[in-house]
């Protein structure tokens, strides 16, 4: 289910970043990273993402910010995003239903960034599979080709 999938991780914290980027690899999908907000919008627009995982807090643009921006452009604003963050849940969680976005994983749990991709995945393209023992759930993002 993973092959060929690309991920686009935004987030200023280099540990974070290429954690992130390890762990899903390993899990098969093809990961492109961005260190900042700034500069962003192009990073998604040039690599057509399957998903944005999205840090909250970075410096000169926060991620609820840029997440803003991406959803009001036309050539972004179907792309799933999952806010991303070692914010508590119960705030991450408010901010993606706010502004729209496909979800919400807390930084620092590896099975649960797997778990969240592949749902947000399944749930984008219309696909009944997730990770064993996981069900999809509805989100907003791509819509089905």
């Amino acid at each position: 289910m993973s092959k060929g999938r690309k991920i686009l991780i935004i987030d200023d914290d280099a540990v974070h970043l290429y954690c992130a980027k390890e762990i899903l690899e390993d899990a098969g999908y093809s990961v492109v990273l961005h260190t900042n907000g700034f500069g962003a919008t192009e990073a998604v627009m040039t690599n057509c993402p399957d998903l944005v995982l999205l840090d909250v807090n970075m410096p000169g643009l926060p991620g609820t910010a840029l997440a803003t921006v991406l959803r009001g452009r036309e050539q972004t604003r179907e792309v799933p995003i999952l806010l991303y963050s070692s914010n508590d849940e119960d705030s991450l969680r408010r901010d993606a239903k706010r502004l729209g976005l496909a979800g919400c994983v807390s930084k620092g749990d590896p099975s649960e960034l797997r778990r969240a991709v592949a749902r947000t995945l399944a749930a984008a393209t219309g696909s009944s599979s997730a990770p064993p023992g996981e069900t999809t759930a509805p989100t907003r993002g791509r819509r089905p080709p």
